[in-house]
């Protein structure tokens, strides 16, 4: 049935509200944001240091001296530099993301 010919309109769905699926992304990319700034510093403090702990999950942890394993370290420390700045991309993505769809769902004048 064509819209414009009927006399009685269609119904139509209601507008989406996106106000909720906005705040989860601001509030998840606010808690990467300060998750992957612990990481840092965490990062920072073993680069001071001199000693870093690797972050297995499975298997036992080993402690790697930047005076007696440099190729360990800076290995470890480099991995877990790009996971602090992976999160980090994560974190500004959903806050970008939740900034476009919160200006986005706000009424134009």
């Amino acid at each position: 049935m064509n819209q414009k010919r009927t006399r009685i309109p269609l119904p139509h769905p209601k507008p989406v509200d996106n106000r909720s699926g906005a705040w989860l992304l601001l509030v998840v990319g606010t808690v990467l944001l300060l998750l992957s700034g612990l990481l840092a510093w965490t990062l920072a403090g073993a680069l001071v240091d001199g000693q870093i702990v690797t972050g297995n999950r499975a298997g036992p942890r080993h402690l790697y001296s930047l005076a007696l394993q440099p190729t360990q370290f800076y290995g470890e420390l480099l991995w877990q530099g790009l996971t602090t700045l992976l999160l980090g991309a994560l974190a500004a993505a959903a806050l970008w993301i939740g900034r476009s769809l919160m200006v986005a769902d706000r009424p134009r004048r």
